[in-house]
């Protein structure tokens, strides 16, 4: 079985790098619990798949790369830059940290802040 590292580097660079929607069954739990600041949602994975498919095709470019990863037991923060270009060719640069809870080889709960314009800056 894969680490929760690993796992949530794979959900990164395959799942959305590559758009392998493929992977949303290996990668997600069903249901996943989903954080935001004053929210909290239980998504299925039919509801992650549609979710993830409304921002592809939103996004035709949509990358993102993980600038600082640490690793606690079953929880893995994410500090990372990420690009995307919309349909009407706006496009964007902007940043983020989450916190990922893995079990069983699956996410099962993610925290996320509203990302900020521009990267992380290292070194």
């Amino acid at each position: 079985m894969s680490s929760p590292e690993e796992v949530v580097r794979r959900y990164l660079a395959e799942l959305y790098n590559e758009r392998r929607l493929d992977l949303i069954s290996e990668l997600i739990a069903d249901p996943e619990i989903r954080h935001s600041p004053g929210e909290r949602i239980e998504m299925s994975l039919t509801e992650n798949t549609e979710r993830l498919e409304r921002m592809f095709a939103a996004c035709p470019v949509l990358r993102f790369e993980p600038t600082v990863v640490i690793t606690q037991g079953d929880l893995v923060s994410v500090a990372w830059n990420g690009w995307s270009t919309q349909t009407d060719g706006r496009s964007y640069e902007f940043a983020a940290v989450e916190l990922f809870r893995v079990r069983d080889g699956k996410i099962v709960e993610i925290w996320n802040a509203k990302e900020a314009k521009g990267h992380w800056q290292t070194t």
